[in-house]
């Protein structure tokens, strides 16, 4: 049986006496009871406040209670509606019912049948979200298991994802590009106890610094030229849940100072506007930089990284795990052969030089190396022509690359000569580029930028 106390009910009617008595009733029988007298009020407070159930009158001046139960059901597709009717309108609440009401209620309001309605109203919705959860629950179970390896590196991973989803603290995901971040992050909300709330990932690297500020606090009407009305942003749009900024490394340093406000003082203000708004979200960040480096560089903030970095799940690159490339192998090669119905297997020494070769872009590489030979294959064993033409090539230049400078070599210098590296393999192809690292198109130019910027040799 459920705690009344944690059932929030929002009650709806523009006779004022009902309203007062039926929220009396209620509130007695231990529930948090929101009131509103009209049909627009009750449709802004289903935008900004969590309820477990609609009570509304029908026949309301503005807006009905037909529309009342349609915007609720928008927002919380798992909520129920009490529609409340007069006798002169009960084949109106009987085509409420049909379009989704849990029940209508005649008036006058019969006190002891209401309190039946809502307990069979809020053990419904509360069993739906039970549902929910568990099937959630068994889909994230295989989000784990899609790191596919018995490397012991992974295998502790997997265990730590288990746990500290339960936890609602910040995390850190740090590992190479391709690693597979943000299927760890994804994964971790799968299991947290905010998985019936939403889900955000940001990319960082993909955003000006303006448009980010705009996006994730919205703005208020007339903040700017072409604010013409009242914008929610993204992190009020998550709230309750979880939001995962993927390649923080990539924020830029006044919006770092944004950002642990928000983590500080748990609001935000819009952009143009004066008011503290308060959000509840559990915050997830991911990079393939050395953020301790990038701290003593300048480029990020100390304060911030300490705030971010609770928790630190690291991703091993595929390199130092290549026992779980044949495991790797098969996983893609059933994944990419399932569409066909055809069943293919890689020749020894094509399956030997998957092994060999050290995957810059690690998992999502092999990947895509993997999709790509199967589309080319025509036989039933893909043999080593099918495989990408440069792959030794590529493979030479990056273990010469580690063995003669990687000391020597900043983060970012090592980064640009793996993008430009990947580059060579495309011919130049910055799309095709982009792909086979896991970053879009906008970021790998401002990357490209940045090196030169900074005066690394790109070319």
């Amino acid at each position: 049986m459920f705690e009344k106390n944690s059932i929030a009910i929002l009650l709806v009617d523009d006779e004022e006496i009902n309203v007062q008595n039926v929220s009396h009733f209620l509130k007695k029988q231990g529930f948090l009871v929101t009131t509103a007298t009209c049909g627009k009020e009750a449709v802004t407070l289903l935008s900004q406040a969590h309820f477990d159930l609609v009570i509304t009158d029908l026949k309301m001046g503005d807006v009905d209670g037909v529309q009342v139960m349609k915007t609720a059901k928008e927002l919380h597709p798992k909520i129920e509606v009490i529609i409340v009717t007069g006798y002169a309108t009960v084949n109106s609440a009987v085509d409420a019912m049909s379009q989704g009401a849990f029940y209508y209620l005649p008036k006058p309001i019969k006190l002891d049948k209401l309190h039946a309605l809502v307990l069979g109203a809020i053990e419904k919705t509360l069993l739906q979200r039970e549902i929910i959860r568990l099937k959630q629950r068994i889909e994230a179970q295989r989000g784990v298991t899609q790191f596919i390896g018995q490397n012991q590196a992974i295998l502790e991973l997997k265990d730590s994802i288990a746990h500290f989803a339960q936890l609602d603290c910040n995390l850190l995901i740090t590992g190479e590009t391709g690693t597979g971040k943000e299927l760890v992050a994804r994964t971790i909300y799968e299991l947290s106890p905010r998985t019936d709330k939403r889900f955000l990932p940001i990319n960082c690297g993909a955003m000006t610094e303006d448009l980010m500020a705009n996006e994730l606090f919205g703005h208020e009407k007339d903040a700017y030229t072409d604010a013409r009305s009242l914008r929610n942003g993204l992190l009020e749009s998550a709230n309750g849940g979880v939001v995962l900024f993927d390649e923080i490394g990539e924020m830029p340093l006044s919006m770092q100072v944004k950002l642990l406000r928000v983590l500080q003082e748990k609001t935000i203000i819009r952009v143009g506007g004066t008011t503290e708004i308060p959000i509840d979200v559990r915050l997830l960040a991911a990079t393939n930089r050395d953020l301790k480096e990038e701290v003593e560089k300048g480029n990020f903030r100390q304060d911030l990284y300490y705030r971010l970095n609770v928790i630190n799940l690291h991703i091993p690159p595929l390199r130092e795990r290549k026992d779980d490339i044949p495991l790797l192998v098969n996983y893609f090669l059933a994944k990419y052969s399932i569409p066909t119905g055809k069943t293919k297997n890689f020749s020894p020494e094509a399956l030997q030089r998957l092994q060999d070769y050290d995957y810059p872009g690690n998992a999502r590489e092999l990947e895509n190396i993997i999709e790509r030979s199967l589309a080319i294959c025509d036989d039933s064993e893909i043999q080593s022509h099918h495989l990408p033409p440069d792959l030794s090539k590529i493979h030479s230049f990056h273990i010469s690359n580690i063995q003669t400078n990687h000391l020597n070599m900043s983060l970012e210098e090592n980064e640009c000569q793996y993008i430009l590296s990947i580059l060579r393999s495309v011919d130049g192809n910055k799309t095709k580029a982009a792909k086979t690292i896991g970053i879009d198109r906008v970021s790998l130019w401002r990357k490209l930028k940045k090196y030169e910027k900074n005066g690394i040799k790109v070319e």
